[in-house]
């Protein structure tokens, strides 16, 4: 078998930022497959091991890829037990031992696993078995989309009934801007259509019976907090700024802050409970931005003459908040254009 030479330019881009995957495997035939695959990316094997129950119960929720080289039957049995949701769930993979087919088991859209198999298959020549719906009609996978293209959704349950009318061709009424998802059966008449998806990146949105709300992340919102501020407090704040500017907490992409609040809990809590990525910069990247206001008082502290400002604008896109102030915690937002 030739050595891997699999991944596309956008599988390697997600496979840099998912590195934990193993590959299962019972026979000699098997291993060979797995070392083959092995070439392409980190990944651990086990083979007749007899604790990858053990290991696939502890690890399922940090793993983001199993590849099982084994009959199908052997992979249902092992994970049925964990399977949890489409949304958490790792990519589960399944090849036989004869690299005939590689087929994408669980989690084919939001885990990867439909890109995975494909660009496997590509590796070592065997054919991909992809049995989601809207692939196999050829259709564009609406929740891959929103995903690619920074949209946030109002609910796991309106997604899933929109990615139904779509496989089934329902009339939808479409009002958003920027949205390029490819779909024929698209309305600008409401009387025309039993479903929705709207665009709507305000604090509260409705919940519309048969209607996606679609949210745009576009703002990014650079914080600065003293040591030691408690969660509830920048929580509170964090909702009385967006309520008052009329900004949906899922429309913010990131935040930002200085790197000497690296290990601030409130801040590490605010990101891991919203799902928004965290970045710090350092003081002197900091005092490289043009800045409105420099203060004298928060260079003494922190070494840079702005922190929320500064990191607003690192961040990207346009200020439409230059700083507010509320309960000793300074914020700034930009937007993303």
């Amino acid at each position: 078998m030739k050595e891997a030479s699999f991944m596309t330019q956008a599988s390697r881009l997600s496979i840099e930022k998912q590195m934990n995957k193993i590959i299962i495997t019972y026979t000699e035939a098997g291993l060979a497959i797995a070392k083959t695959i092995a070439a392409g990316f980190d990944v651990e094997i086990f083979y007749k091991d007899k604790n990858v129950d053990k290991v696939l119960e502890d690890r399922w929720s940090s793993l983001d890829t199993i590849i099982f080289i084994s009959a199908t039957g052997i992979a249902v049995r092992k994970i049925a037990p964990l399977i949890k949701d489409k949304y958490t769930d790792p990519a589960v993979l399944v090849i036989d031992d004869k690299a005939k087919h590689v087929i994408s088991l669980l989690s084919g859209h939001i885990g990867g696993a439909n890109e995975l198999a494909i660009d496997i298959a590509k590796g070592i020549n065997a054919e991909p078995v992809i049995t989601t719906a809207s692939d196999n009609r050829g259709l564009e996978a609406l929740d891959i989309y929103l995903r690619d293209n920074d949209f946030a959704y109002n609910s796991r349950e309106a997604l899933t009934m929109i990615m139904g009318a779509v496989v089934n061709n329902k009339k939808i009424y479409l009002e958003a801007d920027g949205f390029k998802f490819k779909y024929d059966n698209f309305t600008s008449d409401k009387s025309e259509a039993d479903y929705a998806i709207i665009q709507d990146e305000g604090y509260m949105i409705n919940d519309d019976k048969n209607t996606l709300y679609i949210i745009k992340k576009k703002y990014n919102m650079g914080i600065g907090l003293r040591r030691g501020t408690d969660f509830d407090v920048l929580e509170k704040a964090f909702h009385e700024l967006i309520r008052e500017m009329d900004i949906n907490a899922k429309a913010i992409k990131r935040f930002g802050s200085i790197d000497i609040k690296k290990d601030e809990e409130a801040l590490l809590e605010l990101c891991k409970k919203y799902d928004r990525e965290l970045i710090f910069y350092t003081a002197d990247e900091l005092n490289e931005v043009d800045v409105t206001e420099k203060s004298d008082f928060v260079k003494k502290i922190t070494g840079a003459y702005s922190v929320s400002e500064a990191a607003a604008k690192l961040l990207g896109g346009k200020i439409i908040l230059t700083k507010k102030i509320i309960d000793s915690i300074t914020f700034s937002i930009t937007e993303e254009i």
